[in-house]
């Protein structure tokens, strides 16, 4: 909503998408969720280490280093974050 806010108004967004404006405006002003940050936080760790390799590291290479970083991580998080990232070992 934040991109079309310049060609269209908020009151009708929030009418097409069947939202209050009210519960638009206390969503935009919310904090990120513990989830949220994180994803963001593994995803920076997952994108440095695999810059760090020279972009060689696959995900079970860059999972010994995010545990060894301290991280409690399963191999398929890595590698579904490498993905969304369009990294490729």
């Amino acid at each position: 909503m934040l991109v079309e806010k310049t060609n269209f108004s908020i009151v009708r967004m929030v009418r097409l998408l069947a939202v209050s404006r009210s519960g638009y405006y206390a969503w935009l002003g919310r904090s990120p969720s513990e989830r949220a940050v994180r994803r963001e936080n593994i995803e920076q760790k997952v994108a440095w280490f695999h810059s760090d390799s020279d972009e060689v590291y696959g995900s079970l290479r860059i999972l010994a280093d995010l545990r060894a970083d301290g991280e409690i991580i399963s191999r398929k998080t890595v590698a579904s974050t490498m993905r969304r990232l369009g990294l490729v070992g």
